[in-house]
């Protein structure tokens, strides 16, 4: 776990649980994340991403068996986003997702190395190339993290890592947003991850400036 994320997750258990129930939470945690028999994954990006199921699921299981399961899922689901936005605590991943060029190389790799590999505890994607209003897509039609807390007996965590996907969205080029409307946690033959083009505040405000202007010229005098 990242030294960003371990701060950031000492204070949620703090904050709900107080210094001294925090602090056992985090011992069990170390030591139910050793436990784990974790898959060894070759694709970087691929053994990177697992990660937060794996994190996830040693968190939740070393939480207060007295507490209730509603609350138990709300502090993995708000580790999760903390978790998701760690990774993006270096400013060179954050210069490399906000340039649409960089990040295209990245996720095109990861997409290729996991394909290539084919790796059944990992992922395979389907790629698809952009356009006017798609700066690119991906179907994900093998999750590594579905498979892994299936098999850990977990799958009630599965939508809590789903969620976590829109983090990503504070970090992406201008212009571009995220969408998705499917999961293969929710049993959908795959995921649709979509990364949308937006006009920009900018583009909008030349459009709406353009609009009124078109108007003023066509008024009758």
């Amino acid at each position: 776990m990242k030294s960003q994320v371990r701060r950031a997750t000492r204070s949620l258990l703090r904050g709900e649980l107080g210094d001294r129930r925090a602090a056992s939470v985090l011992h069990r945690f170390a030591r139910e994340r050793a436990m784990i028999d974790v898959p060894r994954l070759r694709a970087p990006m691929s053994r990177m991403t697992l990660g937060i199921a794996v994190d996830s699921l040693a968190l939740f299981r070393a939480l207060p068996d007295d507490l209730p399961r509603d609350a138990r899922l709300d502090l993995i689901e708000r580790f999760v986003a903390c978790w998701m936005r760690g990774q993006f605590a270096s400013p060179v991943v954050r210069w490399i997702y906000r340039h649409r060029w960089a990040h295209l190389l990245l996720r095109r790799w990861w997409f290729w190395t996991a394909n290539l590999l084919d790796e059944p505890a990992g992922w395979r994607f389907r790629f698809l190339r952009g356009d006017e209003d798609l700066f690119y897509g991906v179907d994900v039609t093998r999750c590594g993290i579905v498979r892994f807390l299936s098999q850990q007996g977990a799958p009630e965590l599965d939508p809590l890592m789903c969620r976590g996907d829109f983090q990503i969205t504070a970090f992406l080029p201008a212009g571009v947003t995220f969408a998705r409307s499917q999961t293969l946690a929710e049993r959908a033959p795959h995921c649709d991850f979509r990364y949308l083009t937006v006009p920009t505040l900018v583009d909008k405000r030349t459009v709406d400036l353009e609009v009124r202007d078109d108007s003023a010229r066509k008024a009758p005098s």
